[in-house]
């Protein structure tokens, strides 16, 4: 029968006292980070919202008519795309934007290039240039456009012949 000074040299069970410290020790550790991290994440996290509530995007179109593109640069054009919409255009000059990590000179050259060859029927291409070319003017972003054409100039070489 064992007795109790057996008990205290027995080694059975020794690994797992091990890994329950250890365990211990790692959560204690993932606490004491998080309360070290947690005041800059939240400070970050307020300056972004502060900063995004700020921002003003204005109004690029104005879609009233609900198939003229209002644009104090370029004056009131037809959008091309019957499934054009305001939203849509925005939304795509935006994320071609971000897909070049906010190079606006790579996305106007994507745009135009996709314009050019008419990337999307039916002049959805010159109608998200537009859209682009909006954003870089409410932006202010200078961008060298070389001997291209305008949305302007898409617009009526396209409503003139149906391509550019």
């Amino acid at each position: 029968m064992p007795t109790i000074q057996h008990f205290f040299q027995s080694e059975n069970g020794a690994v797992t006292v091990d890994w329950v410290i250890l365990t211990a020790a790692l959560v204690g550790l993932g606490l004491a980070v998080m309360a070290v991290v947690s005041g800059g994440v939240e400070d970050l996290s307020g300056d972004v919202s502060v900063e995004l509530a700020s921002l003003d995007i204005g109004t690029m179109y104005d879609w009233g008519s609900g198939s003229a593109l209002a644009n104090g640069g370029w004056g009131d054009l037809d959008i091309f795309s019957p499934s054009q919409t305001a939203e849509g255009a925005d939304t795509y000059a935006a994320s071609v934007l971000g897909n070049h990590g906010g190079d606006y000179q790579a996305a106007y050259d994507e745009l135009y290039n996709n314009a050019l060859v008419m990337t999307y029927a039916n002049g959805e291409s010159i109608d998200d240039f537009g859209a682009f070319e909006a954003l870089a003017a409410a932006d202010g972003a200078t961008i060298n456009t070389g001997s291209n054409m305008t949305y302007a100039e898409m617009h009526a070489a396209y409503s003139a012949n149906g391509s550019l």
